[in-house]
């Protein structure tokens, strides 16, 4: 079994018993204001909301590191795109409190990942299917995927995640056109992908967990794009599960 395999499995557990322990006390994810010097129960009270903050993150990083194992066999890119939403799903859940809910999300991550196969990993060559697509942005996604496996192939992860969100503003610019009858290009220049999914959320009717595949990407491209204080750099493992997620949501979109 990969060691990534591994470390996810074992970030399940871990996420699994603070969820365990945070409900059984009842305790809730906001600190007391006021903190007494010496307070061994409240001590513990901020140990637990602790563990379970960092539990949360190590499943987040962990999840990533899944897409390590896509070249094993097919199934398991449809597998590892089913954990990414509900890792998204019970980080919203976390932010929310709702305890009992993150520990259902948890057993439905356990179930999907008790499908991946694991085996020996060698280096690859990205290589996927493409969907169908609508003949009057297919030659422009063809090329922007052709030079998405060129960067991806030669290790240009930033570039291959910034080329994902050039993808999706492309497919989602026809779907506006598709139910409005409208170039939105010509009445909002330089629309942002969260603008547009708004535009659009009233327009069509998205698959379920379709717009936080969205969020996420557009959230990486933003993080390649703009110059941040600390500088980002998607690992291989990043870039292809957000490769993934692009072609997943392109599949989605236009599936016949």
């Amino acid at each position: 079994m990969s060691d990534s395999l591994l470390d996810f499995k074992k970030s399940i557990n871990n996420l699994r018993n603070s969820l365990n322990n945070i409900i059984s006390k009842k305790l809730n994810l906001k600190k007391q204001k006021t903190k007494r010097l010496f307070d061994f129960r409240q001590n513990k009270e901020d140990y637990m909301r602790a563990s379970l903050s960092n539990s949360m993150k190590e499943l987040k990083s962990s999840a990533w590191a899944l897409s390590g194992i896509y070249n094993i066999n097919k199934a398991n890119e449809q597998n590892i795109i089913k954990i990414l939403e509900l890792v998204i799903k019970t980080e919203k859940k976390y932010q929310m409190s709702n305890f009992e809910d993150m520990l259902s999300c948890l057993e439905n991550i356990a179930e999907i990942t008790a499908l991946l196969k694991s085996g020996a990993l060698k280096e690859a060559e990205l290589n996927f299917d493409i969907p169908t697509l609508p003949s009057s942005i297919e030659p422009d996604v063809m090329a922007d995927i052709r030079e998405l496996k060129r960067c991806f192939n030669a290790k240009c992860y930033r570039s291959s995640t910034i080329l994902c969100g050039r993808i999706l503003e492309t497919a989602l610019h026809r779907k506006y056109f598709e139910a409005t009858n409208k170039d939105i290009l010509e009445t909002s220049p330089g629309i942002g992908l969260g603008n547009l999914i708004a535009k659009l959320n009233n327009k069509i009717e998205f698959d379920p967990g379709i717009k936080d595949q969205i969020h996420l990407i557009n959230k990486v491209r933003i993080s390649s794009v703009h110059k941040k204080k600390d500088a980002f750099f998607p690992t291989k493992q990043q870039a292809y599960a957000i490769i993934l997620y692009t072609l997943d949501i392109l599949k989605k979109l236009f599936k016949q």
